[in-house]
């Protein structure tokens, strides 16, 4: 009789086909890892050429109707075999050692979850150098977050009977709902930790054009504002914040003409004021999106 898995690889996937083939090769180039594995990948909705590439790699290949990552990483959860559920998203390409790499912080018993660094794959684009410069997925702060740690859901891993006791993931969030887990797991088991890996290191395909980068601002922004509505004695915001907030972005935004004159005589370097210019956006969209959702939420 088979055992069972030492780990459940678990991709959610909505029109993947451009990328999902190079991260199922890498996760079949895996080495180190401590017997067989799974990988289940998740269609929730596709309609490109996803469901064909990932039949070819030979990955279970589960379809999920409820849209939003969430929906999909639940139902991975519900099919998994494994004690591990490792979850990670099809813009990615992992490491050789990542999935041996995440595995080996649950020797630690006080360990529910695990993460590792997110890098970006090969930035070639303004948008790409600027989320990489950003770090917008800074998995090392995130997982020390004095308030609320947590791990980044395309490089996760849980104990499964842990997530299954929470619940899993908040389907009703479209995003924030990694920041959620977290928070609820933290709740559920006091003194457990988020284990952060080193060598669990990740390549994320960061958006190459500036309206797919706004509009991953605008979705953070309202994951951020999900977060704070749904626990209010965690994350407070008083309405003197919202002026701050809007001053700031407004200063921001005027300061491009002072960015302007320092690239201009050379002050700033081409790739700072690259960045600057992204950054005043970025800001922006982010806030846009996070008050939009809050006003949602308000009414």
């Amino acid at each position: 009789m088979s055992s069972a898995p030492s780990a459940s690889v678990v991709i959610p996937v909505l029109n993947g086909a451009a990328t999902i083939g190079e991260l199922l090769a890498a996760l079949k180039a895996q080495a180190g890892v401590p017997g067989q594995f799974e990988i289940i990948v998740v269609d929730n909705g596709s309609t490109d050429r996803t469901a064909e590439i990932v039949r070819t790699h030979g990955a279970l290949l589960l379809h999920q109707p409820v849209r939003g990552p969430a929906a999909a990483r639940n139902l991975g959860l519900a099919h998994a075999q494994a004690d591990i559920v490792v979850c990670t998203d099809a813009d990615t390409v992992p490491t050789r050692r990542w999935l041996a790499s995440l595995l080996s912080a649950f020797t630690n018993r006080e360990t529910i979850q695990a993460t590792g660094p997110i890098h970006g794959w090969r930035p070639g684009t303004g948008a790409e150098r600027f989320a990489c410069a950003r770090k917008i997925f800074d998995c090392e702060n995130t997982a020390r977050h004095p308030l609320h740690p947590f791990a980044h859901g395309m490089n996760l891993a849980v104990r499964r009977s842990a997530a299954l006791e929470i619940g899993g993931w908040d389907e009703t969030m479209m995003s924030g709902e990694d920041v959620d887990l977290g928070i609820r797991l933290r709740r559920r088991f006091p003194g457990s930790t988020i284990a952060f890996v080193d060598q669990a290191i990740l390549f994320h395909k960061h958006r190459r054009t500036n309206e797919a980068l706004w509009q991953q601002a605008r979705w953070h922004g309202a994951g951020y504002a999900l977060v704070m509505q749904r626990h209010p004695d965690l994350i407070k915001w008083a309405a003197w914040r919202s002026g701050v907030v809007r001053l700031s972005v407004l200063t921001l935004q005027a300061a491009a003409p002072l960015v302007a004159f320092c690239r201009a005589t050379r002050l700033f370097s081409a790739q700072r004021a690259e960045f600057e210019a992204y950054h005043r956006r970025w800001t922006r969209h982010f806030w846009k999106g996070f008050f939009s959702q809050w006003k949602k939420g308000s009414s």
